[in-house]
C-alpha cells in the first residue's frame, strides 16, 4: 500500500501566493481561513518572496523564505500536519520557473506533501462560474493581466499586460500627496511638501489611505473635470472650478494629513487616462484583446467578461469600466462585433475569486490526474505545469 493512500480523503490545502498577499485555507470551503501578507522577515526586515532576486544567494534565499512562510502557513494558520495534504498553488502564469521549482521542491522535501498541483490564476477564476470561456480581467499588485480562456486553457498569445497594478496607484497617490496635501503644524495648514521633516509614505500608509479615503469617481463627472482642464490648458487640480469631495483627514506619525477631494477623486484616473500612451488605459486593452481574439469566439468572449483581483474593489470601479468601455465601443461601432461587455459577478470577492477557484478543483476527484504526486517528483527533470501535454494525457487515458 502506498504510505500516502490513507491521508487521500483529507482536504487540499490551496494557496493562492500574490505578488503582495497570500490567501490559504482547504478545498471545498468558500473562503479562505486566512489573507496574510506574502513576506518574510530577513535581518529584522520584511521582504516579498517574489522580490527574491534582489537580495543575496538569490534561490538559497528564497528556499529559506518558503520553509519559513509555509511553515507558518501549514502549523500556525491551518493547523495541518504538511506530510497528510495535498496542496494546490493557484499562480500567475507569469510565474518565473525558478519560483516555481523552488516552491515545489520545499513542498516535497521539506514538507512531503502528498502530491502537488499548480494551475494558473486565470483559469482557476472561470472555475467559480462554471463557464468554459471567459475573459479574465486580473487587477493585481504589480500589473494588469487581460487573459481569454477557452475549454481549460489560457490562450497566452492573446493576453494583455500594463502597468495598472496596484502598486502603481500607490505611487500616483504618493506623488500627488507630496504636491498637494496639506498638513496641520502649531495651528496652522502648510503644503506637505514645504516640511523638512517629511512623515514616511510607506507601502502599508498608502495602501490605507487608498482604501479609506480614494474612490474611482464616476463617467460623468470625470468628463467635465476633462473638459475643465482642456478649457483652462491645465495640467493642475487646483486652477480648476469644480466641486471636487470633501477633503479627508488621514494621521501619519501624530500629524494631521489634509487630503483634498481632488486628490481622493483622481488618485484612480491612471486606471482609465494615459496621456503618453492612450492604449495602455484599461478599457483599450480590454477592447483590444476581444478585437485579436478569432472571429468566432469574439463575442463569447464579450458576453463572459470576469474581473478579478483585488484593484476591482475599489468603490466605483465596476460602473466606472463598464461606461468607460461602453463609450469606446460607440466609437469603434464599425470594427467591434458587440454593442456592449456582460460581465459575470463572482460567488465571492474579488480579492480571493483565483482561490476560490483553486478550492473548488481541489475538491475534484480528478485533482489526482493533474497532480504531481510526492513519488514521482524525484523522477521529473523538469516541473511540469497545466500547459503540459502529460498532465492532459493522464486525465484522458484515466
Amino acid at each position: 500500500m502506498n504510505f500516502f493512500e490513507p491521508f487521500a480523503d483529507k482536504p487540499a490545502i490551496i494557496i493562492d501566493i500574490g505578488q503582495a498577499y497570500t490567501k490559504c485555507g482547504f478545498a471545498g470551503e468558500s473562503a479562505p481561513h486566512a489573507i496574510i501578507p506574502s513576506q518574510v522577515t530577513l535581518n529584522s526586515k520584511r521582504y516579498y518572496l517574489h522580490n527574491y532576486k534582489l537580495l543575496p544567494h538569490g534561490i538559497e534565499t528564497l528556499k529559506e523564505m518558503f520553509i519559513e512562510f509555509l511553515y507558518n502557513v501549514y502549523y500556525k494558520i491551518l493547523n495541518a500536519n504538511s506530510r497528510e495534504r495535498k496542496v494546490v498553488i493557484v499562480e500567475s502564469i507569469m510565474t518565473s520557473s525558478d519560483f516555481r521549482k523552488t516552491l515545489a521542491d520545499v513542498l516535497f522535501n521539506d514538507f512531503h506533501a502528498v502530491s502537488v498541483l499548480l494551475i494558473p490564476t486565470h483559469l482557476a477564476c472561470t472555475y467559480t462560474l462554471g463557464i468554459s470561456r471567459a475573459l479574465v480581467v486580473d487587477m493585481g499588485y504589480n500589473d494588469c493581466q487581460i487573459m481569454p480562456i477557452s475549454d481549460g486553457y489560457s490562450l497566452t498569445n492573446l493576453c494583455s499586460f500594463a502597468k495598472l497594478g496596484a502598486k502603481h496607484l500607490h505611487d500616483y497617490l504618493k506623488i500627488l500627496i507630496e504636491k498637494y496635501a496639506l498638513v496641520t503644524v502649531d495651528g496652522n495648514r502648510v503644503l506637505f511638501s514645504s516640511l523638512s521633516n517629511q512623515p514616511t509614505l510607506t507601502e502599508k500608509i498608502l495602501e490605507d489611505i487608498k482604501l479609506r479615503c480614494c474612490f474611482v469617481t464616476s463617467f460623468e463627472r470625470a468628463q467635465k473635470i476633462y473638459k475643465q482642464m482642456e478649457i483652462k490648458q491645465t495640467d493642475s487640480f487646483t486652477d480648476l472650478e469644480f466641486q471636487f469631495a470633501p477633503e479627508c483627514d488621514y494621521t501619519i506619525e501624530s500629524m494631521i494629513v489634509h487630503i483634498p477631494g481632488y486628490v481622493r477623486e483622481m488618485a484612480c484616473e491612471i486606471f482609465f487616462k494615459n496621456e503618453i500612451d492612450s492604449d495602455q488605459c484599461l478599457q483599450n486593452l480590454i477592447i483590444d484583446t476581444i478585437c485579436k481574439t478569432p472571429i468566432d469566439l469574439k463575442k463569447e468572449f464579450a458576453s463572459n467578461v470576469v474581473l478579478a483581483g483585488g484593484g476591482c474593489m475599489l468603490d466605483g470601479f465596476k460602473p466606472r469600466l463598464a461606461k468607460e468601455i461602453n463609450a469606446l465601443i460607440e466609437t469603434k461601432s464599425n470594427v467591434f462585433p458587440c454593442q456592449k461587455l456582460s460581465y459575470h459577478k463572482t460567488p465571492s470577492h474579488e480579492n480571493y475569486t483565483a482561490w476560490l477557484g483553486g478550492a473548488i478543483f481541489g475538491s475534484l476527484d480528478i485533482l489526482d490526474n493533474y497532480s504531481i504526486q510526492n513519488t514521482q517528483h524525484k523522477e521529473l527533470e523538469s516541473l511540469p505545469d497545466w500547459f503540459s501535454i502529460q498532465i492532459r494525457n493522464n486525465l484522458v487515458q484515466t
